[in-house]
């Protein structure tokens, strides 16, 4: 499968969703311009009905922790930083009893690998002061929460929620499909939305596109339990993959630039990478300099251009890429 624009627009037709992309953004979100919402973001559900204070909603978002962050994950959570450097309340959940049900990771690793990812968010930028950072296990609130909404899922609606990629990770040894663990650890991460439910009357729930069925069976629960409580979507593009994998993953040894490699390795990736692609949107480097980066909306317009016309520009922007991507990198310990 190719995470291009056309299975972008199948899905967004598909589903109803509004498309950022594909029909003019007319509205800026409080104090993020249109043209910004539109280089970090792919499409939206609900967004455009959010009335009231910023201090009214939130958005959430959370990261599995199968394996070290990767540049999907990167985009995450700097998008989170983003949203909140903006003044908009967030969380960020980090997805330990996920991985530990739905990718059999044992319970140490994940516990381990949780305080790592906490210590590197928190140095790249994320204000524990100002928004949530949290795992899921020491929360036993949100698993009681999953448990209350558990009579409002059926066994099919965790089946009508399995990824469109879900037959590359079982190839791969990385899922064994829609087990009793994998329907666990769906039902947590819905309760991580849902749970917020206490504090504020709108949740935005940020996700890459091919995630979006959660969403949706958030929705279904919420309406089924009668709770008075919005939520709302906003997808990102999916970071195509190494070796000719449609997306970077944990789960998949070999499909992704991870933030522990070295900066010679992550150089000689980025300064090799070859041009041969149709559309900026397919190449892996314009897809990372818009996801996994700080460069403003004007920037990413000239980026674009430059990656076009892949001329010395573009040669001189993927070395300024580079040792950009490289500091981040290195506040991984």
């Amino acid at each position: 499968m190719d995470f291009n624009e056309d299975y972008y627009k199948k899905t967004i037709e598909q589903y109803h969703y509004s498309p950022l992309d594909f029909a003019p953004m007319d509205f800026e979100f409080y104090s993020i311009p249109k043209e910004t919402m539109k280089a970090k973001w792919l499409c939206h559900s609900g967004l455009d009905s959010i009335e009231g204070s910023k201090r009214d909603f939130i958005f959430t978002t959370g990261v599995g922790l199968s394996g070290i962050p990767h540049m999907g994950t990167l985009s995450q959570i700097l998008r989170a930083i983003f949203l909140q450097k903006n003044e908009f309340n967030v969380q960020l959940v980090l997805g330990d009893l996920d991985s530990y049900n739905a990718r059999n990771k044992e319970l140490q690793y994940v516990v381990d690998l949780s305080k790592r990812y906490e210590d590197f968010i928190c140095r790249i930028g994320y204000d524990t002061s100002l928004g949530i950072l949290r795992n899921q296990r020491d929360y036993p609130e949100i698993n009681q929460k999953a448990f209350l909404l558990s009579k409002y899922v059926s066994d099919q609606d965790f089946l009508d929620t399995e990824e469109d990629l879900s037959e590359l990770y079982i190839k791969e040894n990385a899922y064994n499909g829609i087990t009793f663990p994998v329907k666990q650890s769906i039902l947590l991460m819905l309760s991580d939305f849902i749970e917020l439910s206490q504090d504020y009357s709108t949740t935005i729930v940020m996700l890459g596109l091919e995630e979006h069925k959660y969403v949706r069976l958030a929705r279904k629960i919420v309406e089924r339990a009668e709770i008075n409580f919005n939520i709302c979507s906003l997808y990102s593009r999916i970071i195509r993959g190494l070796k000719g994998y449609p997306k970077m993953s944990k789960s998949i040894k070999g499909s992704a630039i991870t933030v522990d490699m070295s900066p010679t390795e992550i150089r000689n990736f980025i300064l090799t990478e070859s041009d041969n692609y149709d559309i900026p949107e397919n190449s892996v480097l314009y897809q990372m300099m818009t996801a996994v980066s700080d460069y403003t909306s004007e920037e990413i317009a000239d980026i674009y251009n430059e990656c076009k016309n892949k001329n010395t520009s573009w040669v001189m922007r993927k070395k300024d890429y580079t040792e950009r991507l490289v500091k981040i990198c290195s506040k991984w310990k």
